[in-house]
């Protein structure tokens, strides 16, 4: 299993027109802030000082976790070229069972996620650095990469179902885009959580990755909002950019929000491995 998932990362990471097309959503999603975005929220909060450096972080947070669902995805394609070219079946022959092979998919498509956001997270804050002198909390590091590593997980094992009823590259490339698009809307970044309806905001906190979207930004904005806002005005910016969701009227913390990625996690393992078995077993009827 282990020479699989080097196999499936050494794959990715050698085609280099590849990695760039996988972080195409992440980009598009920053393209479209400085472009269209930026502006218009930046008049909106014109009454708080440091407007500027807060919505930039508030969308590294968001393009983090765009990057999160884009990469696994096109990592996952792995999956589909196999299928096509047969080169699964030839694994199998090896005695590597159907699950242990989508176990080595999702760990290696993982892996990738969690690499790129750590690169995105790297390109986008340098950039907003240099332009706008943003200032990232130092204790925010580390609790940062246990969300990314938890969305990478979650954002994996979503794309692996989808993955599943895929058996063509063609199928593949045209969903690949409507992902890379949808995934803007998944983590409010296209139009901000508390502009949303009641309806559009249960969708968002369907997807896994908005709550680590969620979190990144509770942890990249927490130094802002708590040393220089009263404490309503927070409140709104918490609800307006969703910094931290309600769930039956419960505003989750941090640590629940991990909580809720992890109670994700386990209920996609149960359909992945549910998918996995029935396929199995359909193979050897």
């Amino acid at each position: 299993m282990f020479a699989l998932i080097r196999r499936n990362i050494k794959i990715y990471f050698s085609n280099i027109p590849g990695v760039i097309m996988s972080c195409l959503g992440a980009l598009i999603s920053f393209f479209i802030y400085i472009g269209f975005l930026q502006q218009n929220l930046e008049s909106s909060w014109s009454h708080i000082s440091d407007a500027t450096q807060l919505l930039d972080l508030w969308m590294i947070a968001g393009i983090v976790s765009i990057a999160g669902i884009t990469t696994s995805f096109q990592a996952l394609g792995q999956v589909v070229n196999d299928k096509e070219s047969r080169a699964a079946d030839d694994i199998r022959l090896t005695d590597i069972s159907y699950s242990t092979q989508n176990l080595a998919y999702v760990l290696s498509s993982s892996f990738i996620s969690f690499i790129m956001q750590i690169i995105t997270f790297i390109v986008m804050s340098g950039y907003f650095t240099m332009v706008n002198k943003i200032s990232i909390p130092s204790d925010s590091y580390l609790p940062m990469l246990g969300f990314m590593l938890l969305g990478a997980i979650a954002a994996t094992l979503l794309n692996e179902i989808i993955i599943f009823f895929i058996h063509s590259s063609t199928t593949f490339s045209r969903l690949s885009a409507v992902i890379g698009a949808a995934a803007g809307f998944a983590v409010a970044i296209y139009m901000p959580y508390g502009t949303l309806s009641s309806g559009a905001q249960t969708l968002v906190k369907l997807v896994p990755s908005s709550y680590e979207a969620s979190a990144l930004r509770s942890l990249l904005l927490n130094k802002i909002s708590n040393n220089q806002m009263p404490a309503s005005m927070r409140q709104s910016m918490i609800n307006y950019l969703g910094i931290h969701f309600k769930i039956w009227g419960h505003q989750l913390t941090r640590l629940e929000t991990a909580y809720v990625i992890f109670g994700m996690i386990v209920l996609l393992i149960v359909i992945v491995v549910g998918l996995s078995y029935l396929a199995d077993r359909k193979r050897k009827i």
